[in-house]
């Protein structure tokens, strides 16, 4: 039936099934919308759409939509009190489903025109003199934040983890009453997060294989490559990991995660096989897979051992033997929220947060490393100052996977030296212009 595994589908409130509807997500990936998660972005940005057009616009479908549905649905959304508004990002990024949505429903023949009206703005290729006229939607608003970005400092990280994840005391000592299960596994599963900067379905869907091994002394971290059909957008990268954070994890694949793999024989449909020297993949027909091409949930079906003694390849294992499902992850994370403000610690931490606070610290880091190694008072051209800000940036974009070094500048906002420089400025402004007025 063309369905993939994650792959979202709507029913109205009524049950019924829109078959067109819900062919455009089989579709997305051949549009350039590969992530699950971008199929789930998607799919509640076109259902809070239907809803409203089922619930306040006489029972309309999507296919019955028109320009004026568009203005009750931005009053609705944008101008109602503050308490119903949502920000211009999130109106925008409903606007973008929408619009592939419909832009899609026009190319197939599904209807004739689409709801958004449109305009024509003429830009300047980057690098070039050439203009380039762009169709753009008009529905989209201008002064939205472009980004929201958070992220902890390490001494809130570290309480995250002792006290959410480990259930310590906030005083580092055990706390007799917690009774939390894989403590220990998933505080080291933030620690991978937050020292590699890697994100949430990419830490998740490591194999065993995919580890490196820690064979040249004194360097204090290990490289390894991160297969692009694991990667945001395709783009593989190479990923630095700690040796003590690999060092705990070797602990951990040698006592939890083997005493898990002991408990459960695993039943997988059509698995794929690892050999044991790793890196060479068969399937059931003995044909070999590339293990750079495994998708996160084929790599679900990877088993090594042999029948009857086999189990999960992947790193991350539940106390039964199988794969830690991502809601997993995500639900442990918000528990440990809790229990961290039950002792008065005011905590908001997802995966994605932890990956904002490995890239505003490496930059930070990158930052002051590129100072010490390039600073020279008797630069007069600037070539300093943009070797500083601009290697640290590139550094980190490459750290991150980000397509673009943009991507990357939203996290100078964040950084302690980067205010101190503005609040140094506007002080010697203040005193320049009090001088002045003198």
């Amino acid at each position: 039936a063309g369905l993939i595994e994650g792959m979202p589908f709507i029913l109205m409130d009524d049950g019924s099934y829109d078959l067109h509807l819900n062919r455009f997500f089989r579709v997305c990936p051949g549009m350039g919308a590969r992530s699950p998660n971008t199929w789930r972005s998607y799919a509640h940005d076109i259902l809070v759409w239907a809803r409203f057009l089922s619930e306040r616009r006489d029972r309309k479908t999507v296919w019955q939509a028109d320009r004026h549905d568009v203005l009750a649905f931005h009053r609705a959304r944008r101008l109602s009190d503050a308490a119903f508004r949502v920000s211009a990002a999130s109106w925008n990024r409903g606007i973008a489903a929408l619009d592939k949505l419909y832009r899609w429903a026009v190319e197939e023949g599904i209807i004739t025109t689409s709801p958004f009206s449109y305009g024509v703005t003429l830009r300047r290729a980057a690098g070039t003199r050439a203009v380039l006229a762009v169709t753009t939607n008009r529905a989209r608003e201008r002064a939205a934040r472009q980004h929201d970005m958070r992220y902890v400092d390490l001494g809130r990280y570290l309480l995250f983890r002792d006290v959410g994840l480990r259930g310590r005391s906030p005083d580092g000592t055990d706390d007799p009453t917690w009774r939390g299960r894989n403590g220990e596994r998933n505080a080291l599963f933030a620690e991978l997060l937050v020292t590699t900067g890697l994100r949430l379905t990419e830490g998740g869907s490591l194999l065993l294989a995919d580890l490196p091994r820690a064979t040249e002394a004194g360097l204090r971290s290990v490289v390894f490559d991160l297969p692009g059909a694991v990667a945001k957008g395709g783009r593989p990268r190479r990923v630095r990991i700690p040796r003590r954070v690999l060092a705990l994890i070797n602990d951990y694949i040698d006592l939890e995660r083997t005493i898990s793999s002991a408990r459960w024989e695993p039943s997988v449909t059509n698995p794929l096989w690892l050999a044991p020297e790793g890196g060479r993949i068969v399937d059931a027909a003995g044909k070999r897979v590339r293990l750079d091409r495994l998708t996160p949930s084929e790599r679900r079906r990877v088993l090594i051992g042999v029948p009857g003694k086999a189990q999960h390849a992947l790193l991350w294992l539940t106390e039964g033997g199988r794969p830690v499902p991502s809601a997993t992850w995500e639900a442990a994370f918000r528990r440990a929220c809790v229990r961290c403000r039950r002792f008065g610690i005011d905590l908001d931490v997802s995966p994605h947060t932890l990956r904002h606070s490995f890239a505003v610290n490496m930059l930070s880091m990158l930052i002051r490393e590129q100072i010490g190694a390039v600073f020279d008072p008797q630069d007069r051209h600037g070539a300093a100052y943009r070797r500083i800000l601009g290697d640290p940036l590139q550094k980190l974009q490459h750290l991150l996977g980000h397509a673009s070094v943009t991507s990357t500048y939203i996290y100078l906002d964040s950084l302690a030296e980067a205010q101190e420089l503005v609040e140094a400025a506007a002080d010697r402004w203040a005193q320049d212009t009090a001088g002045d007025a003198q």
